[in-house]
Formats: C-alpha cells, structure tokens, sequence
C-alpha cells in the first residue's frame, strides 16, 4: 500500500506523513522547542519540515551538525527533500578556507555548517546572526557548557530575540540540570517529547532485542589480580597513613584527586612527602586501570598496556619505570607475556558474531570497544574466520604507535561497510555519534558504557529499518558491573526528569501552540486523497491512541534490561543485579557513577553466565 506523504510547497521528494512528527512540528514552529525522541523515529523529518515552512521567511537558515560527516549528510539530504537551488545552499566546516567563508554567507539562502565555524564567524563578524531566522540543532544535547553549540545559542539570542531555534536530541542528558543548561542556552519554550512506547510511534517500530550476557572470570585471571590488588590496598594505607587518603574513605575517583591536592599542597610547603605521595598516586591510578583492564578486556588488552609502559620507560620515563618496578606488576608482566587469553569475552564475541550472520548471512553487525587495543585483538582473532569480513573503525587521533584514521579513511571504510565488503565493523566510541553509519543487524557493546546517552546512541545503531538485537558483555564483580547499573539508572532518570520538567511546565512559553500553524502543510493519504496536516493529526489519533490510554496518567521511566523493545523503522523471575556483585569493590573505580546506585530499583531479568 502506498505510504501517505507529507505535502507543501517547499517540499519536492518525499516525506512519510507521520503524525508524531506533524505535531512536533508544530511544536517547533510555535517557539523554540527542543524535540526528544527516541533514535530512528525520524528527528531530521521534523527538521526538513520546520526548515521548509522557514523557506517562506526571509532570512538565513543554519543547520549544525557536531561533525563533517554529519554535515554532509544534512546537505544531501536537504537538496533531495526541500527545494532549495544549489547556489542557494552551502557547506562550512573546518575545511572551508576563512577568506571564502564571507563571500559564502553572502550568498547563501541556507548554510549546514559544524558548529565551532559558526561560532567563530559570529564572535569574529563574519556573519551577522541577526540575519538569521532558524538555526537548527542537531545532537542538542551538545548545547551545554563551552560547547560550540552552547555558545551560538546565547551569541543567537543577544543578536537576535526574535530568531527561532530548533534542538533535536534521542538523550539531552541524565540530570536536570544538564537538561535545563541545554533548555536555557538555547531559549526553549517548549520540550516535546515522543517515546517509544507512544501509541503514535508504535505504528512505525521494529522489534530490537536487548540482551545482557553476565560473564564470570576464571580462576587463571583472579590469580593475576589478587597481587595487584594486594599492591594497590599496600599504596593506599601507606597514603593513609601519611594523612593524604582520608581514613575510612573509598578509594574512588574522588578520593584519589583529594589525595592528590593535598600532595601538591605538600609539595608547596616544601614537605619532601608530598613528592613521594604524588608518586605513589600515580602508581595507584595506573593499578586500578591495570586491574580494569585485565577484568574487563583480558589478557591481550592488559599486556598491551604494559608493553607501551616498557617502551615509555625504554625511553627513560620515570614514572613508568617506577610503575614496572612495583613487585605485583613486574610479576604480572611477566606472567602476561606467556598467557594465552583466557577472558571469556573473546570467544563470546566469536559465538554471538557467528550466530548473527547465521541468522543474516547478508547482514552487518557492530562491535563497540572503549579500547584500541581491544580493536586490534578482536579484528585479529576474528579475521581467522574466512566468513568474516571485519575491519576497524577508530578516530583520527594518532596516540603512540596507534595511528588514527583521517576522515577520508573513515568515509571509505564506511562506504565498503555500506556495500557489504566489510560485514564486521569493529569500533571506538568514535562510531556512536557524528557519522553516516549504515544501520547493523546487531550491535555487540563489549563493556558497558557509563553515560545514558552513549548507551542510547550505541543501540541507535540497530533495528532501524528491520528487526535487530544488542548484546552487552558484563564481567561481574567488575568495574562492567558498576558502569551497568549506573548506565541504566541515568537512563531512567533522564526519561523521569523530562517527563517531570514537561508536566511542571518549567520552561516559559511565549504562546500555545496551535494547529493552524500547519495550514501550509497538507496530507496525501494512502487512498489519493489530500487532507488538511491538521485532518490527518485527528484521523490517526483517533485510529492508533487506545482510548484507555487517552487519560493522561503518571508514566514510570523504562529500564532497559534484556526485553522485547519496540523501535523504529527507518525512510521468570530471578534475582535483582544487585544481589550478585560487591558494591564496595566495585564502587573504588567509579565515583561518578555512585550516587545512581543508591536509588536503584532492581527488575526481574533473564541472565546467562559464561565462564
């Protein structure tokens, strides 16, 4: 059946008629609004829209985009949907030449831009904001401290009160605040919010299933670490002992940058101690990321490490002499060196890879790392596989004898992953935002990540136009272990604070939205007929809200966990985690993380374990 699609005059390809996005439209074309929602229900469409009734306006239209791929992407897009001449629209980015940019304002009826150019021309005066009628936001949750993005928005307002701006984000932020600084610096009047669970949105969903898979760590890997614990617990007391850890306190991020102050404080007052405590500080913070890295990557990833600290201190680093020199570690790097790797994870990834291109033997899958040595691992064990077709995906920065891979590279290699020469693609956080990247059939998340909105954009990369699924390795009694449970509470409070700050009505709005904001907008139906956007908002609520749903009622936040997810499609009980792992082992790794584990509230969830 034909799709129905969304009509007006500054719109030449074709939009899917949506009513979710109509009425986030009009939302954004009242006052400013900041449009939430879930990623793949199709945020750009309510930009293009906005953007095409802001075509019969005088005025500039900007669109940021926090990357160059990104910004192409806009640019592509907006030629093939609006219609807009190709002398009218233009690109800026750190690649156009400063003496070009005046003479492309000048001309330019709509510019895509990243957002540090458009900054730097507006403190500079290289274009006048106050000619400026739109600016769009893409990836708002960027607008925050001295972002770029932040920036433009208060540089848009002083010039311009009257100007609109456009924010659109699947994650804001976790706190309130961090919601509230994105609201303030853009001037939000309005905050729409669509969820996925929505009876509107659900039309339009794919099934995506989450599955977490708890890994316990064999006996070979606790034999290594129970040194290095023992190492790191004798480092501690000692600075306790010399008053720069407090008594009694944690060893967390916190305390060891307390420790610190007080050693460089030391080190003022000419007290000979501070410079042995602050060596000693750097010793503990190499152990705990030592000890993370053979918990959370294996054997491989932790030698690695070990190995750049040899070559610093072939190169007459103290520091990493020093760290080597420690007893535990010197024994650890030797017992690394002739270990295979034992870590459960690698040969879960082999088996979770396997069984996805069984299922899709056409499809693509994903898999995130935080490390690029664990990059290198996984592709070098995988690529033994004939069948798979694997290929890194880093950032651009070079670090050590780690060479990073410049924009052109990552187009190409994103390229051979769109046509099928890869299938695998292994990656840095570098693939969860700011890039074209084609959507997999599964994603594997190797650690867990501990930030709501990496998580979110790391799922984002599956069941956009078909089924998909998403396997998360956690290592239990581990750093993994903490990161999960605080990853998931951030989530669940971001929904809960933008549902609260929405219903207590928190931003001020200027003037209600109204429907016949959209008269310019009409609507061919899947039977022909044209209808009235408003005609077409009415119908389909009135054929996909539930009319139990329609009183409005407390909606309690999701926490995701291993369940059957509705998500979009693209143009038993058990005990709680928390009942598993120590907490006061693992909270020495994360401080930031540890207020969230406090409120937690544990859901019934399958589990598997490996070992």
């Amino acid at each position: 059946m034909p799709m129905a699609l969304v009509i007006h005059p500054n719109i030449t390809g074709e939009v899917e008629a949506r009513a979710y996005q109509l009425l986030a439209t009009q939302d954004a074309l009242s006052g400013n609004t900041l449009v939430v929602m879930p990623t793949g229900f199709g945020k750009t469409a309510v930009e293009w829209l906005v953007m095409a009734e802001y075509l019969n306006k005088e005025g500039i239209i900007i669109i940021l985009a926090p990357s160059i791929g990104l910004v192409d992407q806009h640019y592509n897009m907006a030629r093939e949907i609006l219609k807009i001449s190709e002398n009218d629209i233009s690109i800026l980015t750190g690649n156009t030449s400063p003496k070009d940019r005046p003479a492309i304002w000048e001309k330019s009826r709509m510019i895509v831009a990243t957002p540090h150019v458009v900054r730097n021309d507006a403190q500079t005066g290289g274009v006048a904001l106050k000619d400026v009628s739109l600016i769009v936001f893409d990836e708002a949750h960027h607008a925050k401290g001295n972002e770029p993005m932040a920036e433009i928005g208060n540089l848009y307002f002083q010039a311009n009160p009257r100007g609109a701006m456009l924010g659109a984000t699947a994650s804001p932020g976790t706190k309130r605040e961090d919601i509230l600084q994105v609201a303030n610096r853009l001037q939000i009047e309005r905050m729409h919010l669509a969820k996925r669970e929505d009876d509107l949105l659900k039309p339009y969903a794919t099934e995506m299933h989450i599955e977490n898979h708890r890994i316990q760590l064999p006996e070979g890997i606790d034999a290594l670490i129970s040194p290095l614990k023992n190492q790191l617990t004798n480092e501690s007391e000692y600075l306790r002992r010399g008053g720069f850890l407090s008594a009694q306190v944690r060893l967390t991020s916190r305390a060891i940058n307390e420790a610190q102050r007080r050693a460089s404080a030391a080190i003022e007052r000419d007290d000979k101690r501070g410079y042995d405590a602050a060596r000693r500080i750097g010793d503990i913070r190499r152990l705990i990321r030592l000890i993370d890295l053979v918990e959370t990557q294996g054997v491989k990833c932790a030698l690695a490490y070990l190995e750049r600290s040899d070559s610093e201190r072939r190169k007459k680093n103290r520091k990493s002499a020093r760290f080597l020199s420690l007893p535990a570690v010197h024994d650890a790097y030797r017992r690394l060196g002739l270990m295979d790797e034992i870590h459960p994870k690698l040969k879960l990834t082999k088996k979770t890879v396997t069984q996805g291109m069984r299922r899709h033997p056409e499809g693509r899958i994903i898999i995130f790392t935080e490390y690029r040595d664990t990059v290198d691992i996984l592709c070098e064990y995988l690529k033994k596989d004939a069948r798979l077709r694997v290929t890194p995906f880093i950032g651009q920065a070079s670090k050590g004898d780690s060479v990073g891979m410049n924009q052109k590279m990552q187009r190409e290699v994103l390229q051979k992953f769109r046509d099928g020469t890869f299938n695998i693609l292994v990656a840095t956080s570098v693939a969860e935002e700011g890039l074209d990247i084609p959507a997999a059939e599964r994603v594997i998340m190797y650690e867990p990540v501990p930030s709501a909105i990496r998580a979110i954009q790391r799922r984002g990369r599956t069941a956009r136009k078909s089924d998909g699924d998403v396997h998360a390795f956690i290592t239990e009694n581990t750093r993994d272990d903490y990161i999960q449970l605080a990853s998931h509470n951030k989530e669940k409070k971001m929904f809960a604070n933008l549902e609260n700050l929405r219903r207590q009505a928190r931003l001020p709005r200027k003037m209600p939205s109204s429907a016949s904001i959209l008269d310019s907008f009409s609507v061919k139906t899947s039977d022909g007929e044209i209808v009235p956007a408003e005609a077409f908002i009415e119908s389909e609520k009135e054929r996909l809200i539930q009319q139990e749903d329609v009183q409005e009622e407390e909606i309690e936040p999701e926490l995701i966990q291993e369940e059957e997810i509705r998500l979009p499609q693209r143009p038993s009980s058990q005990r709680g985690l928390e009942e598993f792992i120590d907490l006061n082992a693992i909270e020495s790794h994360l401080e930031s993380a540890q207020e969230e584990v406090e409120s937690i509230d544990p859901k019934k969830s399958k589990r598997r374990r490996y070992t």
